[in-house]
Formats: C-alpha cells, structure tokens, sequence
C-alpha cells in the first residue's frame, strides 16, 4: 500500500495502540498519525486498580509504541478530535489543525454512566476509568475514612480492592440480588461475596441509592430502602457508555454503539471503528481482549484481506482481595438451560468453586472461584470448539480439571495456531518466531509480542515456553514423605530379591542368641492364627490406605485435615504394610496365583514409594520432569491395583477352603 495521506488513528487506549501497532507491522512506511485525549504516553488502562492498589509502578503501566526502523508516526497526545469531513477525508482536532486521512479508524472507547441522582455533582464523586482518574483517587484514598463504591461488577469490586489498602472503610452497593451478575451464578456469587466480607470489605445487596448527601462534598448517602450511610468518599461504578459522538456527528450509522461490519468498517468503508465504542452484529464489549482481536481485523482489512471478525467470547478475569475470580461464556444472568448441560466441581477446603457448561461435547462456559491453572487453556478450547469425552468430564467432577497433568504442563507441545494470551491474542507461533528473533526473557517478550502485559495470567506459560518456569515450592512434611518412602522402597526391594527367611531346623533355636529360652520366629507362617493376624493387619492398611486416597479424588465427601497431611500418613502406611508383608511372608513369593498377588502387591509399594520420592523431591526437580515422573507412577499404581482384589480374595478363600 501507498498513499501519500497518513492513516489516522482517533484514540491512543490499548486497543488503538494495538490498531498502530498491527498497522506498522503491515504497512512499515506508511504515515501513521494517533490522536489522544489524554496528555500521558499511552498505558494499560487494565491495570489502573492495581497500580491504584499499589502492586505496580506506574513505569509497569507505560507501554510506549514500537516504532519500525525508518516509520513516520506522529503521536499527537493532548489532542481531541472534533469533527470527521467524510467529502474531504479530513478530520479537526481541538487546536483547530486539519488532518487528511487516508483510512480513519475511531478507537474512542467509552466514558463513565453517571447515574442522574441528586448529589452527584458534589465533590469527593470519582469514577475509575483513567489514568487521571486513579491519580485523584490514589491521593483522595490517604484521607478517606469510608468509601462507598456503587455498582457490584467488575469495575466496582476492583475499585473496592484498590481503595482498602490504606485501611480505609469500604463498602459495595449493588442493587441486584447479588455480585458480578453478568459473569457468575449465585453460588459462585455467593462464595466470592463471603470471602470479601471475611476480609473486611461491606457489601449491601438489593439496595440503590437515592440521594447523596453533603453541602460541597460527599457525607453520605441515602439509600432506596430509606437507610442512610454516613462515607466521606464515593465512587461510581454504574457502567460505561460507548463514545460514538464523534461518529454521530459525521452521521455515521450507530445504535448503541458504531454501527460495524465484519471486517469492522463503519457505514463509510473508509472509516473503521474497534474497541467499546464498535458494536458488531448488536454486540458490544466492553472488555480490552475483544477490541486486540478487532484491531487486528482492522488492519488486515485496510491491507487488502477479507475482514472476518465473528464475534469474542468475551473472559472476565480479576482479583478481588486475593480470590481470583475467572468466567468466560454463558454464565450469568444471561444463562439458559439451552446453552448446554452444566458440570460443577467445589472444593470446600480452600473454598474454591468451579463450573463448566458444555454443548454437543464442546465446552461453551467456564468459571472459577480461586486459582484454577487451566483457565488459558480453557479460553483456547472455548475459542477453538474443541471437543471433550466423558472421561474428562468425569475428571472435572472427581477432580476439578478437564485435563490431565501432561496437557496442563505440555504447552510446547500446544500447535503454534494455539493462543497463548489471550488478553492480546498471541499464538505460540508468535512467540516461536519472537523467540528467534532472539527474546529470550520475559520483558523481551513483553515487547516484542505483548503477551502477559494485560492480567498476567498467562506468564506462566510464556515462562514455560522460554524455559524459565520456575521450580515447585518444597511440599510440607517432605523430610518426613523422603524418609517412609525411602525406608519402603529398600524394604520392597529387599522382598523382592533377598533369600527367604528359612523355618528353624530346630526346637532349641532362639530368635535372639542371647536368650535362653526359644523364640520360635517361624510361628509367623506356621501358626495359622498369626498368619491370620498379619494377613488381615495388611487388608486393613490397604483399606486405610484406599480411603486416605479418596481425599483427594472426593475432596468434597473428606474434607477432614490437609491433604498434606494425609498425603504423609499415607506413605507412613506404606511403610508399615511393607513390614507387616514380610512378617506375614517372610519374604516367599509364592506360586501361581499368590506369586502374581505378591507381585502386584509389592509393585503397588514399590512404585507408591518412588512416587513419594519424587513428590519429597520435587523442588529439586524440573516441573517438566516431576510433572512427568509423577504421572507415570500414578498410571502405574493404578494398573497394578486393579487385580489385586480378585487375587486377594482368591487367596482368603483358597486359605478357608483347603
């Protein structure tokens, strides 16, 4: 492409800075000119609640524009634009400058709704949508007593978070029935909403506001339930409108938002709009991963390829107070029993609650309340319709995952077509080639590819495929897990391979040389009321043993003590079935069937012992590697069990029939 005039980009939010960035990728030599409102170097708006909260610096929110050797840009910060002449391509801006336009795209995002109640022109009213905005609260936060945030959704529960570190008083009100209504059912609604009040933070349901009250500044407010609520601060979260009275103005067609096609073009074909301010196909999104993925339709468009952007499901994703909140899909109000049959999964240990919806074997619908590793690669099965099976639906219910260990941790083997970030839409391809072109760090992938600059969730998986993943923390009881299952494994192996105990040749034989009297040791597999005694002592360790397993496959049947904690006693058991095998045995093998009992028996302690090495051992290890090891034991374990109750009840009713 080339033309003298510049394309032109109306907005220097995320999303329009995403637009320049895939244009200069396209078009290195074409004159490219961005406008801003805002006088600072463009930023992630995304993370203003958590600058705001203290987590970031403000340099970790800067994402200055990566310029191609030899480009012409023209950054006009400071500059609002007020007029598009469509006859002309022209557009003016607020110092009265004309520009020519060879393409346009509007990326003005949206603004605040600031509900109509009296007292909302007062003072100490903020909302949290700028850079300005997060400043006057941060300064604001230092001399507030109480705030008072109103609206339960997203934008308001991060609000509530970054105003409670400096101690101050917070409370949430929401008029619906519940938090985040549009991302979560009411039992995950319920479980997030008993976590911030555990930690402090106030939430009113089923109450609006009627009234602010003050002279100049905030001291309260009246709510519709005719309580009052004395606050010195208030911030509004009661939505956001789209900016499209730039487009109305240059009469371009518009309903709720700007009015775009598939390859995102206005009603001008000349002039293209993406980000809060687009609605496509009746839908707007108001969240920054749809407006990337329209940005890069934009581009291609206006390089000559066919648009076909399709619609976004739209993820949600924050952290309110240390809970990490995820949803993608159908999972709030707008729900229905025909999206697809729902799966639930609550773990009432850690108070983690997760929900999947699926349709036509393809999940359709995730949520999660707390840390769920998966969720990236949920969003990419969601994105790609991948299919499930009933095993792994059967997985989810026992233990809350849709995939096994090898695809959590396999994201080299993921194909390149597979999005890593899905705040930006960057593949593994994408990666792969950035990689090659020698980044080799994390903040060299920042900036070449942007991914893991929005939420961050993905860092893992960028680490992992830099091959930087960090090692596991060390498990508790890991001295303890190191020695049982040291001591099982040299007793397994001394059952397999040591020379029998032989049977005293005579009476006058002693256990013990220094004893006087006799002491008989082979009444242990002579005397059939010992041998019954040991015999059923290993049945009982096994039973033990199998229930202590099943806290971790049923959490929610046993939820009783840590699973650390279990997890040790039962490699303690393993250690005491070993011992009471040999006693029981004397280290005989046997034949036929009670030799291939025996073997499976002894290859469950054995293997049961190696998986607990590695588990003790694990901070040492590669994830990779334990990741791997620890899967192939836990196979192997299971393989071996099978016939084990067949052959053990073979050989209880062999002993009582002969």
């Amino acid at each position: 492409m080339s033309n003298k005039d510049p394309l032109v980009i109306v907005g220097n939010g995320p999303v329009g800075m995403c637009a320049a960035q895939e244009l200069l990728r396209r078009f290195p030599k074409q004159p490219l000119v961005i406008y801003g409102e805002e006088e600072h170097q463009p930023y992630n708006r995304v993370r203003l609640s958590t600058w705001l909260a203290g987590e970031v610096s403000l340099s970790d929110l800067i994402q200055p524009l990566k310029r191609p050797f030899g480009s012409s840009v023209d950054l006009r910060f400071g500059y609002r634009v007020e007029s598009i002449d469509r006859n002309s391509h022209t557009i003016t801006d607020s110092g009265g400058n004309t520009e020519r336009y060879f393409k346009l795209i509007i990326a003005t995002g949206s603004e605040p709704f600031r509900p109509a109640i009296d007292g909302v022109q007062l003072d100490s009213v903020y909302s949290l949508r700028d850079l300005n905005d997060a400043t006057a609260l941060m300064a604001r936060r230092i001399r507030s007593r109480h705030t008072v945030v109103i609206g339960g959704g997203l934008l308001g529960l991060e609000s509530a978070r970054a105003m409670q570190p400096s101690n101050t008083n917070v409370t949430v009100i929401e008029h619906t029935d519940r938090l985040l209504t549009k991302q979560l059912d009411p039992t995950a609604s319920g479980l997030l909403l008993e976590k911030m009040q555990a930690l402090g933070l106030q939430v009113v349901l089923r109450a609006g506001v009627s009234e602010i009250l003050g002279d100049t500044t905030v001291s309260g407010i009246k709510l519709t339930n005719g309580e009052t609520l004395a606050c010195d601060t208030l911030i509004l979260a009661t939505g956001i409108r789209p900016r499209i009275e730039l487009a109305r103005s240059a009469k371009l067609a518009f309903g709720r938002g700007i009015t775009v096609n598939d390859a995102m073009q206005t009603s001008d074909p000349d002039i293209y709009a993406i980000g809060e301010c687009a609605e496509h196909r009746g839908q707007l999104y108001g969240l920054v991963a749809p407006g990337f993925e329209q940005a890069a339709v934009a581009a291609a468009s206006i390089a000559g390829q066919e648009g076909n952007y399709q619609g976004s499901v739209a993820a949600s994703r924050l952290k309110v107070l240390g809970t990490t909140v995820f949803s993608m899909g159908p999972m709030g109000d707008e729900a229905r029993t025909t999206d697809g049959r729902a799966y639930t999964y609550t773990n009432q240990q850690d108070g983690s609650y997760r929900k999947i919806v699926v349709r036509r074997h393809r999940l359709v619908g995730a949520l999660g309340i707390g840390e769920w590793p998966e969720t990236v690669r949920l969003q990419s099965s969601i994105a790609a319709g991948e299919r499930f099976y009933p095993w792994q639906i059967a997985r989810f219910l026992l233990q809350g995952n849709l995939f096994s260990t090898q695809r959590q941790g396999s994201v080299r083997r993921w194909p390149d077509s597979a999005i890593v970030c899905q705040c930006t839409g960057v593949n593994k391809g994408k990666i792969g080639q950035a990689m090659a072109q020698g980044a080799c760090s994390l903040a060299q992938m920042q900036v070449a590819t942007g991914a893991s600059t929005v939420c961050g969730s993905c860092k893992p998986l960028v680490l992992d495929l830099l091959g930087g993943q960090q090692r596991l923390t060390r498990v508790n009881w890991s001295k303890g897990l190191l020695l049982t299952s040291t001591v099982s494994l040299l007793l397994a192996i001394a059952i397999l391979f040591l020379p029998v105990i032989s049977y005293t040749k005579s009476v006058q034989a002693s256990l013990l040389p220094s004893m006087d009297a006799p002491v008989h040791w082979d009444l242990l597999w002579r005397n059939s009321w010992v041998k019954q005694l040991t015999g059923y002592s290993i049945l009982a360790i096994f039973a033990i043993g199998l229930l202590i397993s099943l806290r971790k496959r049923l959490p929610s049947w046993l939820s009783l003590g840590r699973f650390d904690t279990w997890r040790f006693a039962h490699a303690g058991l393993g250690s005491l079935a070993v011992l009471v095998l040999v006693s029981h045995t004397g280290l005989r093998l046997g034949h036929g069937l009670n030799l291939w009992l025996m073997v499976c028996v002894t290859g469950l302690l054995l293997v049961g012992a190696l998986s607990s090495l590695v588990v003790a051992c694990e901070h040492r290890l590669k994830p990779g590697l334990s990741a791997t090891l620890k899967r192939y034991f836990l196979w192997s374990h299971i393989l071996l069990f099978w016939p084990v109750p067949v052959l053990l009840a073979w050989h209880i009713f062999k002993g009582y029939w002969f």
